[in-house]
């Protein structure tokens, strides 16, 4: 078994040896506490994009434990674990959910599910950066947590976008991810989203907390991309198994997602355009 210090080197080489692209269009989504709404952010911030006629590729990496086919009411064919056990390339695994909006699913419940290497990451990447050509945005749903396997892809996407919340202890463990993020000496861009709010005052004192922690401990400040609401819109999506954004365009939610939206394209644009 890899030693944990051999394991960090590992990480620490995969983050050096990033495979530069001309554009900057990965961005890996993670939290460090589940629950969070993380899939459900990404899928509507996906649907929404799409709808503005930008293709964008969403790839499930919560590796054995997959929901993003059921929030979407999809039957999936083909998955992720082709990939990781040497089956097929990511390109073949490529599901057309709607225009513009493309899907490559995670899976659940296999056994000997196949460990992920350095190699296969690398492989992942190179594949990656070749897909990058046929899309404007290529999204990492990533699981809850903080172990090798996940920190593996955060370090190599062009931005990271953690979701919290504002219980103390999804704020500590989001805390702890960009903590971990500047510890692998990751070189892009990061960046928070507090999900559930209860109020817009909620929202702010959860991101002054983790703002003050960051500011005092990492020496880092917070770029928070907004706040979206608590709701009960949110429980009714997930139990029709349809996306928030498509059910209820004109909610409040909706024009969060939205709001959030315009601040991930200027990012986006400002990044690629060598600004930030």
């Amino acid at each position: 078994m890899i030693g944990q210090a051999e394991r960090l080197v590992e990480l620490q080489n995969l983050a050096l040896n990033k495979n530069e692209s001309s554009s900057q269009k990965v961005f890996a989504f993670s939290s460090g506490k589940g629950g969070t709404g993380k899939t459900f952010l990404s899928l509507n911030l996906a649907y929404t994009i799409a709808k503005q006629n930008k293709k964008v590729l969403i790839i499930d990496l919560d590796a054995n434990l997959s929901n993003a086919n059921i929030l979407l009411d999809v039957v999936a064919s083909k998955t992720i674990y082709n990939f990781f056990a040497g089956i097929d390339s990511l390109e073949n695994l490529i599901t057309e959910v709607e225009n513009n909006f493309h899907f490559i699913f995670g899976d659940s419940g296999k056994a000997n599910y196949p460990v992920s290497t350095p190699a296969i990451v690398n492989r992942f990447f190179s594949q990656i950066r070749i897909l990058e050509e046929n899309y404007d945005y290529i999204f990492l749903d990533l699981g809850a947590g903080a172990d090798d396997f996940i920190f593996s892809f955060l370090i190599r996407s062009d931005f990271n976008i953690v979701v919290t919340t504002p219980e103390p202890t999804s704020v500590m463990d989001a805390y702890v991810v960009l903590k971990l993020l500047k510890f692998h000496k990751y070189a892009g861009h990061k960046f928070v989203v507090i999900n559930k709010c209860k109020s817009e005052t909620e929202g702010e004192n959860t991101l002054n907390n983790l703002d003050s922690a960051s500011a005092h401990f990492l020496k880092e400040k917070i770029n928070c991309l907004g706040f979206i609401s608590e709701d009960s819109a949110v429980n009714e999506s997930v139990i029709s198994q349809n996306l928030l954004t498509k059910r209820f365009p004109k909610s409040k939610i909706s024009f969060q997602i939205m709001k959030l939206l315009k601040q991930l394209f200027e990012y986006q644009h400002m990044a690629n355009n060598r600004h930030v």
